[in-house]
């Protein structure tokens, strides 16, 4: 045969298991790849997929069982496109929106650029309850070229749990805002809402408003003369009168026996006809010697601060203070 020149020797081998060798150990390649990146940004991931960010040709690569309950196609394209259009089936209803807003080539690939990830919180539905989770993507470079590495992974129980701390974190500070004896605010919060108005004055958004100091005659006479828990309820008594006065207004305890008053929108608009109630009260007051609460106020003109506007209001709180003391004094 090898003095042959018209014969051709063709030999046929077997090379199938050595290609699926071959394949398998270039996706476990790929896929050390993409788990070294995601484990690089953290998280117990329910399901990978790697997807050609020019294409957007995707596969997945691994997913947990309920998770494959969602029937979700492991290979195909248009990945977002995809991922769009199953919603319905796997996300919350109140998260859709948000969702289809913000989960799309141009977004994700905007926040990658900028960021290096993109990072998308919203609820799955798994057993019948929302739970959430975080899809987390980044570009890899791989030798075939970048790659978008997509993670999903259950935040849930993280989130419960801020959550919960939010609102231990709220009610904390409800709390430290209230007036122990009173239930109404206290100086701490109305130093609050003074900074907040503050800020708003100062980029010149301060809607219309007026500062009403109030503060209760012969409270140290009440405590001398018949202790200090029927002065309690003298104080009670006043800040109940105040708020039935000035019920669409926030009422603040600054002090043991002052209040003060922050009087927007319709007490706005009727203060005048408001400080004449409390005027024809403390008239009622004197001739009959019941509970006298003075009162000053002045409106927002402008001013540099809420500061301002509350020490006007305080000058013109003590000027009627000693009007009304002058006017008991006249009374016996």
């Amino acid at each position: 045969m090898e003095d042959d020149d018209r014969l051709i020797i063709i030999g046929v081998t077997d090379v199938d298991e050595e290609m699926k060798q071959r394949r398998a150990a270039e996706r476990v390649k790929e896929e050390h790849l993409a788990y070294s990146r995601l484990n690089a940004l953290a998280g117990d991931f329910v399901s990978v997929y790697v997807v050609d960010p020019e294409t957007e040709h995707f596969r997945e690569f691994s997913s947990t069982d309920y998770y494959k309950t969602f029937e979700l196609p492991e290979e195909g394209e248009d990945f977002f496109a995809v991922s769009r259009q199953r919603i319905d089936r796997v996300i919350f209803p109140d998260d859709h929106q948000r969702f289809l807003s913000m989960f799309n080539r141009r977004e994700v690939m905007e926040e990658i650029e900028k960021n290096g990830i993109f990072a998308l919180t919203y609820r799955l539905m798994i057993d019948g309850k929302p739970t959430y989770v975080q899809l987390k993507a980044t570009i890899v470079e791989e030798q075939t070229g970048k790659q978008m590495i997509v993670g999903i992974n259950i935040i849930d129980s993280f989130v419960r749990q801020e959550e919960e701390y939010a609102k231990r974190l709220a009610q904390a500070q409800s709390k430290a805002n209230i007036d122990a004896l009173t239930g109404v605010k206290n100086k701490h919060a109305y130093l609050d809402e003074e900074e907040r108005l503050d800020q708003m004055i100062g980029k010149h958004q301060a809607s219309a408003f007026a500062i009403v100091v109030m503060d209760l005659n012969d409270l140290k006479k009440v405590n001398d003369t018949q202790g200090h828990q029927a002065g309690d309820q003298y104080i009670c008594d006043a800040c109940k009168y105040i708020c039935d006065t000035f019920k669409k207004s926030p009422v603040f305890r600054v002090g043991g026996d002052e209040f003060a008053v922050i009087a927007q929108g319709d007490d706005y608009t009727q203060i005048s006809g408001l400080l004449a109630r409390v005027e024809a009260h403390n008239e009622e007051a004197v001739r009959n010697g019941g509970m006298i609460i003075a009162c000053g106020y002045a409106s927002y003109e402008n001013d540099r601060c809420v500061a301002e506007v509350f020490e006007r209001a305080d000058t013109l709180m003590y000027e009627n203070k000693n009007v009304l003391k002058k006017r008991q004094e006249e009374n016996g």
